[in-house]
This record gives C-alpha cells, structure tokens and sequence, in this order.
C-alpha cells in the first residue's frame, strides 16, 4: 500500500479533536504543532474577568435561568466598554442559535482551556458543574498572580529608590567634587565613577532610553520560539529557583488536568489542554509526545515520568490513581497538594529576591562610597 507525508495547516480546537478529522479522511498524525498568533495572549480575558463570567454562568444556570437571558443579564451595567461588547456578541449569538462554547471561542477572548471545559459541559449536560469549575480554577490562578505582584512591591520600591539615589549622585554630588580631585592621582574605581558622571550629565537622552531596553530585550526574546524555549529550559534548570519554579509549573498542570478530566474529556483531550495552560513553551512542546504516547495506549503515569520539567513525584501518585480505579479523585487530590506546595514556592521564591536585590545595592553603594572616599584617604596619609 503506497503511503506519503502529508503537511499542511488544519483549524481545530484540539488535538484530539484534529486526530480525529485527519482519521476520518484516511489521514493518520502523527505530529502536529500549534501556531501561535500575534498577540493571542493580549487578547484573552484576564483571570479575575474569567472567574467572574464562570461563577455568574453557574450562578443563573443553577437558578435556572436561560444562557441568553443570563448574558442579557450580565451585560448590563457593566464599566468595562471591551468586556460589555464582548457578553453583546455573545448574546447575539446564543439568539442566533450558537451554543456558548462556540460564542466564546468567537470572541477570541476567552482561553482554549476554558472553551473546552465549557464545551464537554454541553455535551455531557453538567454546564453548571463545568462553569463552577472555571470560576474555582480562574480565582485560584489570580490568588497566584496577586501574590506574585504583591511580593514584588517591596524589590521594586527598593529598586526605583537606588536607581533615583544613584542618578543624585551621578548628576550632583560627583559634579561638585570634581574640582576637589582636581590634580590628584585617582585610583581606577574613582576614574570609572567620574566616567559614569560625565555620561550621566552629557548622555541623558540614552538614560531616558534605558530603563525601556530590557523590557525590548524581553519581547524580543518571548517573540522568538528557539530564544524563548531556551529560557524556559533555563529556569526549570536553576539550581535553587528551578525547583520551585517545577512546584508552580506541575501545581498548574495539576489542576488544569483535574478539572478537564472531572469534566468529561478523553484523556488526550485533557493534556492537549492542560499543556495550554502551563506557560513553560519547553515543558509545552513535550506534550506532543505524551499525547501520542496516551493515545497509543500507554498509560498515563509511564507517559509523563520522562517530561522533563515536571515535578518527580507527580507520576508515581498518578500511577496508584490509574491502579485503584481513581484517578479522578487522584488527580483532584494531586492538585489540592501541588497547589500548596506552589504557594509556598512563591513566598520562597520572593524570599530570595529580597536578599538578592538588597546585596546589589550594597555593592552599588560599596562602590560609589570606595570611589568617592579612596582619593580623600590617599590625600590624608599623603600630608601624614
């Protein structure tokens, strides 16, 4: 029988969902990538934004009340003008005959992993269940980010005093004391801060430019796949922070899984979308060979032990889960644990900054003081 290598671009919503067309007009994958569009991130809704949708659908599913006359509810009143347009569009389309899933995946402002869980919720008639599960997941996800944010007030406070306090040296303190050194053998250190001084009175066009190039240099490297695959690797790889930054991934990851799979999607369906949510592009692209591994029927737990990124002990628990018959109420319980650990991998993680940030001022300061007080020290023990 005669066989090729056919590639090309083809729309579905997952996976599974692509295996299975592909299956049915004699097509077999057996590797796929997801193109990613520009900008695709900026779009989507924001978790807290997503929590909110959910617990309202769930609240007025559960009262009893209509999906087009909920949206019509929830559309009223509100001072977001983007987010108002968007429950528009959807309550036209629900009058047009769409079903949700279909509506929000429209917009192209909700996440796919949230159109899928609202999906199987309409297939499986558990809608109220499906959208209780988002508004728990979402509101746990933003609980995680108003931590992140709230720890690094304090750093960036401390950071934005040193760079004032050393631009108050640059351009006053070091002009004044110019003439003073004036005719003295300065050492280097002292030479190299004078330098610095003089680009800081003459270069002020670049110092208003600086503080925007790293965040250039950042959207530069998160725009380019390889360059930001690199540096995803690179963080999981670090030696104290890669660990904790595991214990978030996988509590990500854990929860995602759980809640899919507690809303009736096949297993590869559920990792398809699960991955989607990680945010780690080099633990990601790994799925692609765990889901074709899950779909061939190897079990789960010998699938996922070889993802190099997650968290060790998360295959073995999923194994006992796949052996006793409960891997939903594993899974469930899996993410209860990875979600602590994970708010402890924060706190830990911002605990390090602190000390971090707090020694680099102390060499800044060391500096600029070694620098400004080593000519004064060799002046006196020269008239001694």
């Amino acid at each position: 029988m005669d066989s090729a290598v056919v590639r090309g671009k083809r729309s579905a919503y997952s996976e599974q969902k692509l295996y299975e067309e592909l299956k049915a007009e004699g097509i077999f994958l057996t590797e796929c990538r997801r193109i990613r569009k520009e900008a695709e991130s900026e779009r989507l809704l924001k978790p807290d934004r997503l929590s909110d949708f959910s617990g309202q659908i769930a609240a007025m599913i559960g009262a009893g009340i209509t999906l087009s006359k909920a949206m019509e509810i929830m559309q009223k009143d509100l001072p977001d003008k983007r987010l108002s347009s968007i429950y528009a569009d959807i309550h036209r389309m629900l009058r047009q005959g769409s079903s949700l899933s279909d509506a929000m995946e429209q917009t192209g402002a909700f996440p796919e992993f949230m159109i899928n869980m609202f999906r199987a919720g309409e297939t499986g008639g558990t809608m109220e269940t499906a959208a209780s599960r988002m508004a728990l997941y979402y509101r746990k996800e933003q609980r995680i980010r108003n931590g992140i944010r709230s720890a690094l007030i304090y750093p960036g406070i401390l950071a934005a005093a040193a760079v004032v306090m050393i631009l108050v040296i640059f351009l006053f303190v070091m002009p004044e004391l110019e003439p003073f050194f004036e005719g003295m053998e300065l050492p280097a250190v002292t030479r190299l801060l004078m330098a610095f001084s003089e680009f800081a009175r003459t270069g002020w066009p670049v110092l208003i430019l600086l503080p925007f190039l790293p965040g250039l240099a950042w959207k530069g490297v998160m725009e380019n796949r390889k360059l930001r695959r690199r540096w995803d690797r690179l963080k999981l790889k670090l030696p104290v922070t890669g660990r904790y930054l595991r214990s978030i991934e996988t509590a990500r990851f854990a929860r995602s899984l759980s809640s899919l799979y507690a809303g009736g999607l096949s297993m590869p369906e559920c990792l398809d979308a699960a991955s989607r949510t990680i945010g780690n592009l080099y633990l990601e692209e790994q799925f692609s060979v765990i889901i074709h591994r899950v779909r061939t029927g190897e079990m789960l737990s010998r699938a996922i032990e070889d993802a190099d990124g997650l968290d060790r002990r998360l295959a073995p628990a999923v194994f006992v889960g796949e052996e006793t018959g409960k891997l939903d109420q594993m899974l469930e319980s899996l993410a209860e644990h990875y979600e602590h650990e994970s708010d402890i991998a924060v706190t830990r993680l911002t605990a390090l900054i602190e000390p971090a940030m707090i020694l680099v001022l102390g060499v800044l300061i060391g500096w600029i003081l070694t620098g400004i007080m080593l000519p004064v020290w060799n002046m006196y023990g020269n008239i001694q």
